[in-house]
């Protein structure tokens, strides 16, 4: 069963709050809980380590995109249903891949 967190996720830089061992992380709401924290590893550059932060926020919304995208942009056999992986567009191969990912589930 897929059951992610709900949204919002933001971005925190806790650099501001003066925080050393984890500069940024992933919480729910602007001040919420932290779902994620981006450890202060000195081997990952901090800009690289921001944009992870970014990213993992993003999440929800990349999330509602791919589903969206599955729903109005594969091709379909007869109106309805789903036509098999291998007669899809790439782009649309790639998002079911990535949906498959995420939930573990085919998306069809």
């Amino acid at each position: 069963m897929f059951k992610p967190t709900n949204p919002p996720w933001c971005f925190s830089d806790n650099r501001q709050f003066g925080w050393k061992t984890h500069p940024f992380s992933v919480t729910r709401g602007k001040y919420g809980v932290a779902l994620a924290n981006i450890p202060n590893n000195k081997t990952i550059p901090d800009v690289e380590k921001e944009s992870n932060a970014r990213l993992m926020a993003t999440a929800p919304e990349l999330w509602i995109c791919i589903v969206s995208m599955l729903r109005w942009y594969s091709n379909r056999l007869n109106g309805h249903d789903i036509s098999p992986y291998e007669n899809q567009p790439p782009e649309i191969q790639r998002a079911m891949r990535v949906y498959k990912e995420i939930t573990g589930e085919d998306y069809a």
